[in-house]
């Protein structure tokens, strides 16, 4: 499998060394597979209907934000861990934190080690703007 990329002018964060502007990579003509596509390749790969691993997936996606809602966090083996992040406002004193200065809420994932290591092994082509 390869990975496409381009060239995308940026601004610099050496700006204080006088570069204004750099160049990039970046990930180029990425398509989305939604759960349907997953759902069938995982049903050609299986002894499983499309439909059902529809179901599963479905169930899956209810029950993924349950569990992090409930202080959770959820290892999926091979895949990684989701778990929930907050940030907010900071205070002088411990006694004025409470949830009033969180400010947002964010879901992150932690592939597992085979998932970076597997990452790891891909190519990449250039393609023009």
């Amino acid at each position: 499998m390869t990975i496409k990329y381009k060239a995308v002018k940026m601004n610099s964060p050496l700006k204080k060394e006088g570069k204004k502007e750099q160049y990039y990579p970046r990930v180029a003509g990425r398509q989305k597979k939604g759960l349907k596509d997953i759902a069938k390749s995982i049903s050609q790969a299986s002894s499983f209907s499309t439909i059902d691993v529809i179901g599963v997936l479905e169930a899956f996606t209810t029950e993924i934000p349950y569990f992090l809602k409930d202080n959770c966090s959820v290892e999926l083996g091979d895949l990684g861990t989701f778990s929930l992040h907050v940030s907010g406002e900071g205070s002088d004193e411990i006694e004025e934190v409470n949830a009033s200065k969180i400010k947002s809420v964010k879901m992150a994932f932690r592939p597992s080690v085979r998932v970076k290591k597997d990452l790891k092994k891909v190519d990449f082509k250039k393609v023009k703007k």
